[in-house]
């Protein structure tokens, strides 16, 4: 089995061969068997094609998922029941039968894919079309729950990106529905639990074992699927437990937990990348709005400040539990020391999402108990010039472009947004153009010190 490598990792340890071939630094046959370790330029040629061919049988199966939703809703009425179900329960059989037989008999796996995907789709209407024939009235979210049930083991089995993207979707779906529509039902444990909100908790059922095998097959893409996903989950909680405060910060806390937890993996693995992202984005889209300090005056609100207080008291059990993952991650690769120096290490190493999760939480209690917003204006003010800073370092020390890029433009937007909050009316056209000349100069200044930050001076 070759090594996993990109391609256009393949194309530069190819290229620098050959300079090594040139120099006598090795020989053909040397050159030859490294390459032999790593996948070909016709099998990743074969790979594109292959997503490519995935892709768009994807989409010919939803299309005609359609066109076959439409066909039998066209001669619905007229149609018996004992046929209605004949037709629900043979067009699923049928699907997945033609998966079986493409994986198996002929080994055609996208194609295979292409039919279970197709399957699971009239697996989905087959549930809101057999309610109708039966007349069942129930609790609708229910529907997406048994849907995302059936796609669960074909996501697994397959190995199919789009399967679990449509998995992703209809949790996702589902969590929404059940908390935002239904939260006062309570939780479902063989029947309803009044006592307990309904907070979907089986999603970290579904969760679990995609994540596992996201992991298992080193896939950064189902990684990046999934994150989203759980976010959203924890983004809701404070709905389904009524704690109706201003949820801006507890969304903020939340993006500061993931980039805390990307620290749980080695440096520079692709899978902390998904955790990094959408941390950074939630982090900046939420401070974007409190750098305003009429944001924060309007949203002032004495009277929740108990709900504040259990949205930090649960942000703080997170992080707990999010710091003591990294610290065992970072234990299991050797290092040595307490726990709890272990802890206080990656605490400094990463005070910027630390400061930010702590900023977050005291924010919500602050706003809750204070009419005063000028200290979360600055507050938030800082945090923006703090992570810009902060991503500019970790594109440095990791020698990657986009964190470094994402810092630079998010300290431009800062400088704009705060140009246009303060001086706008003052400087006009004027402080205007100025105010995009210096931009653009801090850019052209930034390109040449990236192009150039590994040049070392001669004597």
């Amino acid at each position: 089995m070759s090594r996993e490598i990109t391609e256009g990792q393949r194309s530069w340890l190819a290229g620098e061969l050959d300079a090594w071939r040139d120099r006598g630094i090795v020989s053909a046959d040397q050159v030859e068997g490294v390459l032999g370790l790593y996948a070909s330029v016709e099998e990743f040629h074969e790979r594109r094609q292959s997503k490519a061919f995935l892709t768009l049988l994807s989409l010919a199966s939803l299309l005609i998922g359609l066109a076959v939703l439409l066909l039998i809703g066209y001669n619905w009425e007229d149609m018996p029941a004992a046929a209605k179900v004949t037709a629900v329960f043979g067009a699923v059989v049928a699907a997945h039968g033609l998966g079986l037989t493409l994986r198996f008999k002929l080994g055609q796996r996208g194609a295979s894919e292409a039919a279970f995907f197709f399957g699971c789709l009239l697996y989905g209407m087959g549930i809101w079309l057999l309610a109708q024939i039966f007349q069942i009235s129930g609790h609708y979210p229910d529907g997406f729950w048994w849907w995302a049930l059936g796609v669960l083991p074909f996501a697994l089995a397959c190995e199919s990106l789009v399967m679990h993207v449509l998995l992703v979707a209809l949790l996702a779906t589902w969590v929404g529905t059940e908390i935002l529509g239904f939260a006062s039902m309570g939780a479902w444990l063989f029947g309803r639990i009044r006592v307990v909100p309904n907070g979907a908790y089986s999603l970290l059922l579904f969760a679990a074992p995609c994540v596992w095998w996201a992991y298992r097959k080193g896939s950064a893409k189902a990684v990046g699927l999934y994150v989203p996903l759980i976010a959203w989950w924890v983004i809701l909680q404070p709905f389904a437990w009524g704690l109706n405060a201003n949820p801006v910060y507890f969304i903020g806390a939340v993006g500061g937990l993931l980039l805390l937890a990307a620290e749980a993996h080695r440096p520079g693995s692709a899978m902390a990348v998904p955790y990094r992202f959408y941390g950074a984005s939630l982090v900046a889209g939420v401070l974007v709005p409190l750098s305003y300090h009429d944001f924060n005056r309007m949203t002032v609100d004495p009277m929740q400040g108990l709900a504040a207080l259990y949205q930090t008291i649960a942000v703080a059990v997170l992080a707990v539990v999010v710091l003591a993952e990294v610290v065992f991650a970072r234990r299991r690769r050797d290092e040595t020391g307490s726990y709890l120096q272990a802890m206080i290490g990656v605490a400094r190493r990463q005070w910027v999402p630390c400061t930010l999760i702590a900023v977050m939480a005291g924010l919500g209690i602050y706003q809750g108990v204070f009419d005063e917003p000028l200290a979360p204006t600055i507050a938030a003010n800082l945090a923006m010039v703090a992570l810009s800073l902060w991503l500019m370092q970790l594109g440095l020390k990791e020698d990657r472009g986009r964190p470094f890029a994402a810092g630079v433009m998010y300290f431009l937007l800062w400088a704009v947004l705060r140009y246009i909050d303060l001086f706008g009316a003052f400087g006009g056209m004027l402080g205007g153009a100025l105010m995009f000349f210096l931009c653009g100069a801090t850019l052209l200044g930034v390109a040449y010190f990236w192009r150039h930050r590994k040049a070392v001076p001669h004597g």
